[in-house]
């Protein structure tokens, strides 16, 4: 069986699991890109996570032109009311010491509004779900960091996922650039990478939340939902397959980025969860920690979503998987899907290397 059969009949046993599979495929083990999406290959869905790619690039782009560096104070950049209660530990406000590197790589100490600790106990996902009207606005996100969360640490000292984070680098790019960050997103990011069918829900004229794939969330539908606002420069990327596949290599591919910025990405410190680790808005999958016989498959770069998206390149080979399960409940049964991908491409290089 040649590659591509034996990848689609991966996909095709996937797709039983999975109703709402896509997947795209890139890889010098075949002729063209894979491509796997039953309403057609511009179906557009849902990145959650995987959009904070793209905030990562802007601030990247930004530190290049020396308009930012990593070491940049945020409370340089933003006022006094808007940092109000996110940064203070054990009695102390550190929001002077917190940097744009410290946001990136998520050790800023701030927690996080999407699955962090509230004093109430509740998540901010039931007023997604409870409120389908509602228009998040990424002040709102803050404030609600600011008042039901407290901080977990001083600036540097602990690694922890923040959504927060990320929407107060949306913030200060829009700060910077004084336009709304969806039209930065489109002029630095979507436009010079050929994103042509990307945009920002809630916020660009493109993103038309009726066309999107099904976004399932505790087993209800919520792609027409206006509280799907809820991710801002967090993620909330409408995008394709083939969108997202520019923006992974993009970021990995030094001629976008320059190769001291790229060392800095792609310095993975920190643990996110089994056999992910975590640099400056990027992750990198250990396969071998996952399990130790899956040792010697390639390390891919990229970045995971909630709802089961995956966006990885091997920065070796150019080898790139993009999965869309759409399925909040189903991302941790998806790595599965993308281990078999990876052993059938990984065995067919060496098969062909050896020939």
């Amino acid at each position: 069986m040649n590659i591509e059969s034996k990848l689609q009949n991966i996909i095709h046993k996937a797709s039983k699991k999975f109703p709402h599979l896509q997947v795209y495929i890139k890889s010098n083990a075949l002729n063209q890109p894979l491509i796997y999406s039953p309403k057609g290959p511009k179906q557009p869905f849902h990145s959650a996570s995987v959009g904070k790619l793209a905030t990562a690039y802007i601030i990247i782009r930004l530190i290049e032109k020396n308009i930012l560096s990593f070491d940049t104070r945020i409370d340089t950049i933003l006022d006094s009311k808007r940092l109000y209660n996110l940064f203070v530990f054990q009695g102390i406000d550190y929001g002077s010491k917190v940097t744009v590197f410290h946001l990136l790589g998520h050790t800023s100490g701030i927690n996080d509004y999407f699955e962090g600790i509230t004093n109430d106990r509740k998540s901010i996902l039931d007023i997604v779900m409870q409120q389908p009207d509602h228009l998040f606005t990424p002040e709102e996100l803050v404030h609600y960091t600011a008042t039901k969360q407290k901080a977990v640490g001083k600036p540097g000292d602990k690694f922890l996922y923040s959504d927060t984070g990320y929407i107060l680098l949306g913030l200060i790019i829009e700060k910077i650039a004084k336009k709304q960050f969806f039209e930065v997103l489109r002029e630095e990011v979507f436009n010079p990478l050929g994103m042509n069918d990307t945009g920002l829900i809630g916020y660009d004229s493109i993103a038309k939340q009726e066309h999107l794939a099904p976004v399932m969330v505790k087993k209800q539908d919520i792609r027409l939902y206006k509280s799907l606002s809820i991710d801002f420069s967090g993620g909330g990327l409408f995008t394709t397959l083939e969108d997202l596949s520019k923006l992974v290599n993009g970021l990995t591919n030094r001629q976008f980025i320059s190769r001291p910025s790229f060392d800095k990405l792609a310095t993975f410190k920190h643990h996110f969860n089994a056999g992910m680790f975590y640099g400056l808005g990027l992750m990198e999958l250990r396969f071998e920690k996952f399990f130790f016989l899956l040792k010697g498959l390639p390390r891919f770069y990229g970045h995971l979503g909630v709802l089961g998206v995956h966006a990885w390149v091997d920065p070796n080979t150019g080898n790139t998987i993009i999965i869309n399960v759409s399925d909040m409940s189903k991302m941790v049964s998806s790595f599965n899907l993308l281990i078999s991908c990876v052993m059938a491409i990984t065995q067919s290089q060496k098969v062909k290397f050896n020939s």
